[in-house]
C-alpha cells in the first residue's frame, strides 16, 4: 500500500503525525535490517521508535485489540508503567520443563543483531528498546495437553506503547510516551512494504475512534451466567484433607491447592468494561490482559514474581492470607489474627526463605525486610516480604534466568517443590493454564519484570475460567481454607459482572 501520512493520536485528541520524515526513517531502518538479514543469511528484528503523547492505556488497547488475534495490556503500581502491545513481529515459544530456556535464548539470538532507528523517548520507567511480552504457564504439561495456551509464549510485538505515569495533578490528560514499531526481515522481504505495513497498523491503533464513547463500558445487562465448581465444593475439601495427610506423614512440607469455578454465560463477556473495573476496584494491583487467538488471560495481580532493573532484583513473598473486616474493629481483629498465627507465619517464611536462596546464586548482599508487612485489598489482606539483591559483577542473569529459577515458588506450588508439584499433579485434576504462572516483559539487556498471575481468569466468548488457590500445611482446615478461594475469586467475578 502506498504511504500517506498518519496522524497518530491519543484518546484525548493531542496529536503528532507520522510524516514523511519519519517514513523516511522508518523505512532506512528496515532496509539497513535486510542488509544485515542477506549478510549474515538469517531473521533480523528491526526496531523503530519515537516519542509520543498518549492518553489512557486502557483505551488504546481495548480499540486497537479488535485489529489483531494477539495483544498485550499491562499496568503496574511497582513503577507506575504501562504498556500497551499489538501484534507480532516474532513469537518466542517453549515447551517442557525447559520453556523458559527456550525463550530466553530465542531472544537472546533474535536481539543479538538488532538493527535500531529514529528516536528513543526519555523519562520512562525501566526497560529500553523492543521487548519481549507474553507468559508461562504453571505447570510444563498444562497447556501442552489442553491446547488452551502455549506452555511458554512470548513474543515480539509489531506495535508497542510504553508510557510513564501522569505527573500529580494530570491525571486524564496525555503522558510522554514511546511508540516503538517492531518487524522481523528476511533476505527476500520488502522492506518498503514491511514499512508502509508498521505505519498502517499504527494508524489503526491510535487513530481515534468516533464511536468510542458510546462502546465504552457497555456491557449487557441481560446477561445469565451458569456456574460449575471444578471441583465441586465437598471433593476439594477431601483434597484438603488428603493434602494435610501427607504433610503430617512427612512427604512435603506445603502444597498450594486451587480450583476452578467455570461461567458459561449468554453473550459473550466485555472485556475492556472488565478491565476498567478491575483497576477500579483493586488500586495497587498490576492489572494485565494478554490476547492470544481466541483466548483472553487477564487478571489484577498483588503479587510479583520478580523484577530487574540496573543490575537491581526485587523478588517478594506473599503468603499468608486473612479475610477482611466488616468494620474497622473486626479488619483490625483479623490483621492481628494474620500477625499472630503460628501457622501462617511459617507458611509465609517457607516462601521468604526460598526467593533469599534462590536470588543468592546470582546476588550480592540479598536481604528481606523484617517484619512482615499486611497488604490489604479489597476482600483478602495478605503478609507480604520483599526481597531485595544485587546482581554480582560476573553475574550474566538477566530477569528470564531469574524467572526460571523462582518458579514457581512455595506461594503458588508448595515446598519441597517436587514433592508438592507431584503431589497436585497426581491429585489436583486441574489444569491451570497460566493461572499462577508468570506474565510480563523483558527487553534486550536482561532487565524486566513478570507479576504472578493470580485473582486471574481465562476467557474464550462466553465462557470464563476463574481460579483461586491457597497455601495447605499439617493443620489447615478444610471449610477455612475453601472460604478463602471464595473470597479470592470475588475481585474477578465482580470485574465481569458475575454475581
Amino acid at each position: 500500500m502506498p504511504f500517506t501520512s498518519a496522524s497518530v493520536m491519543s484518546p484525548e485528541g493531542s496529536s503528532s503525525s507520522l510524516g514523511p520524515a519519519d517514513h523516511g526513517s522508518l523505512l532506512d531502518t528496515c532496509e539497513r535490517a535486510l542488509g544485515r538479514a542477506r549478510g549474515f543469511q538469517r531473521p533480523i528484528l528491526a526496531s523503530w521508535s519515537r516519542p509520543l503523547d498518549v492518553g489512557d492505556p486502557v483505551s488504546v488497547w481495548s480499540r486497537a485489540r479488535r485489529s489483531t488475534q494477539r495483544s498485550f495490556l499491562w499496568q503496574s503500581p511497582w513503577d507506575g508503567g504501562s504498556l500497551v502491545a499489538i501484534g507480532s513481529a516474532r513469537a518466542l515459544r517453549g515447551r517442557g520443563e525447559h520453556r523458559v530456556r527456550a525463550v530466553r535464548d530465542g531472544w537472546r539470538t533474535l536481539v543479538k543483531d538488532l538493527v535500531t532507528g529514529g528516536v528513543a523517548a526519555t523519562g520512562l520507567p525501566v526497560g529500553e528498546g523492543p521487548l519481549a511480552i507474553g507468559g508461562f504457564s504453571f505447570r510444563a504439561e498444562d497447556a501442552y495437553e489442553t491446547g488452551r495456551l502455549p506452555d511458554a509464549l512470548m513474543w515480539v510485538p509489531a506495535l508497542q506503547i510504553r508510557s510513564a505515569v501522569p505527573a500529580p495533578g494530570a491525571e486524564g490528560r496525555p503522558v510522554p510516551a514511546e511508540l516503538r514499531l517492531n518487524a522481523v526481515l528476511l533476505h527476500d522481504s520488502d522492506p518498503e512494504q514491511v514499512a508502509d505495513n508498521l505505519v498502517h497498523l499504527a494508524r489503526l491503533c491510535l487513530t481515534p475512534d468516533p464511536d468510542a464513547e458510546r462502546r465504552k463500558r457497555r456491557d449487557r445487562p441481560g446477561r445469565t451466567c451458569h456456574s460449575t465448581e471444578l471441583p465441586g465444593a465437598e471433593a476439594w475439601k477431601g483434597l484438603v484433607r488428603g493434602a494435610t495427610d501427607r504433610i503430617r506423614a512427612g512427604e512435603f512440607e506445603k502444597v498450594v491447592l486451587a480450583r476452578e469455578v467455570r461461567v458459561t454465560a449468554s453473550a459473550p463477556f466485555d472485556l475492556p468494561a472488565a478491565v476498567e473495573r478491575m483497576r477500579g476496584a483493586n488500586p495497587g494491583t498490576t492489572v494485565f490482559a494478554v490476547d492470544h487467538e481466541e483466548y483472553t488471560f487477564l487478571g489484577a495481580t498483588p503479587e510479583y514474581l520478580v523484577q530487574v532493573g540496573d543490575r537491581t532484583v526485587h523478588a517478594l513473598g506473599l503468603a499468608g492470607t486473612t479475610p477482611r473486616g466488616a468494620t474497622p474493629e473486626q479488619d483490625e481483629a483479623c490483621e492481628r489474627e494474620l500477625v499472630g498465627s503460628t501457622k501462617i507465619q511459617h507458611e509465609h517464611e517457607v516462601v521468604v526463605s526460598m526467593l533469599r536462596d534462590a536470588l543468592a546464586d546470582s546476588c550480592t548482599d540479598v536481604t528481606a525486610e523484617t517484619p512482615p508487612q499486611v497488604v490489604k485489598l479489597a476482600n483478602v489482606q495478605h503478609l507480604s516480604t520483599k526481597v531485595r539483591g544485587r546482581l554480582a559483577e560476573d553475574s550474566t542473569a538477566g530477569v528470564l534466568d531469574l524467572v526460571e529459577a523462582l518458579h514457581p515458588t512455595p506461594a503458588l506450588g508448595g515446598h519441597p517443590r517436587a514433592q508438592a508439584l507431584s503431589w497436585l499433579a497426581d491429585n489436583e485434576g486441574l489444569d491451570r493454564s497460566w493461572y499462577a504462572g508468570v506474565v510480563g516483559w523483558a527487553d534486550r539487556s536482561g532487565q524486566g519484570q513478570f507479576a504472578v498471575a493470580i485473582r486471574s481468569a481465562l476467557l474464550d466468548g462466553p465462557t470464563a475460567s476463574l481460579y483461586a488457590g491457597c497455601g495447605l500445611v499439617a493443620d489447615s482446615d478444610p471449610e477455612a481454607e475453601y472460604a478463602e478461594t471464595c473470597a479470592k475469586l470475588r475481585p474477578m467475578m465482580s470485574a465481569l459482572g458475575i454475581e
